[in-house]
């Protein structure tokens, strides 16, 4: 009971941070920490068998990140344990950075500062921004929040939840691996194959989970039937399997048209979104984000009570 209470605080911890100071600097940031390892292994990666070394890579690495969860949660229950560990899990999700990007993006929209947005966007979004217009920057936006919210929120909590700090570090050097390797392109096709396979094992389940939330969130800020019809008949347009799920629900809820010119069309029935549809979308996002984090604290108070 003592030790459920006891990760219940840390996440509390964790959200303060986020929600007070937001990202720490790049020098202590275990994230950061994680893009060094992998670069560290790319950069000793060699022609020849490329494939069975990036799945050495990857499971070094996950191993690694496996290894500082289980040391961290053995610090004990005291004031230093529950700081470190905090700030560990902080690192695992961002939701102040998320929403800050794109309120700023719609900000610079509704200004006209197509040229600032087209640049702001290149960190944002993995797409050529440099011909986006309005509503096409302001689609790139929805659709990175919506698939922020699994990798970025829903999934790290979900594996806290399931296996504690190391899962929730395990999952964000998965992740991070594959935003860095798992590329179908050269010359990370073979390097990153067996992380960005990893990475569509680690969110198949918190992908189709965002459903739900995103379709609980709707009741305040959105179309139920809508986020369900459209994630229903757009899930599968997207070329991973999984960053459809949110984004065609998020289309769905919001009643908006969100493409990726030459590569998917979610919700084509719909107009394609103005600045003011990226308030509304980060209103979804977070009431979907109260609710994974709600339904955790939930979770753990019950698991306290019957233990």
């Amino acid at each position: 009971m003592i030790v459920l209470d006891f990760w219940l605080q840390v996440l509390f911890l964790a959200l303060l941070l986020d929600i007070i100071f937001g990202e720490p600097p790049a020098f202590m940031h275990p994230v950061v920490w994680m893009g060094n390892l992998i670069n560290f292994f790319v950069s000793l990666a060699t022609k020849r068998h490329r494939k069975p070394y990036g799945l050495f890579m990857a499971a070094f690495c996950a191993g690694t990140a496996l290894l500082a969860g289980m040391a961290i949660a053995s610090l004990g229950n005291g004031l230093p344990g529950l700081i470190i560990a905090a700030f560990f899990l902080k690192s695992t999700f961002s939701i102040r950075m998320l929403i800050v990007s794109a309120l700023g993006i719609r900000k610079d929209l509704e200004g006209g500062n197509i040229e600032k947005v087209r640049s702001d966007l290149k960190t944002f979004v993995g797409r050529d921004t440099s011909k986006l217009n309005a509503s096409q920057s302001a689609s790139a936006v929805i659709e990175s929040l919506a698939e922020s919210f699994v990798d970025g929120i829903l999934a790290p909590l979900f594996y806290f939840l399931l296996f504690g700090l190391p899962g929730a570090l395990v999952y964000r050097m998965i992740n991070t691996l594959d935003s860095m390797v798992g590329y179908k392109n050269e010359p990370f096709k073979e390097l990153g194959y067996a992380s960005a396979r990893l990475d569509d094992i680690a969110n198949w389940v918190p992908a189709r989970l965002s459903l739900l939330f995103i379709f609980m969130a709707s009741i305040f800020f959105g179309k139920l039937l809508g986020a369900v019809r459209t994630c229903i008949r757009y899930h599968g347009k997207t070329a991973s399997p999984n960053s459809g799920w949110s984004m065609s629900a998020v289309s769905g809820a919001l009643g908006v048209r969100l493409e990726k010119v030459g590569y998917h069309v979610m919700g084509a029935q719909y107009d394609e979104p103005q600045p003011v549809q990226i308030k509304k979308a980060v209103n979804l996002i977070c009431m979907s984000s109260f609710f994974v984090i709600a339904g955790i604290f939930l979770i753990g108070k019950v698991a306290i009570i019957g233990y």
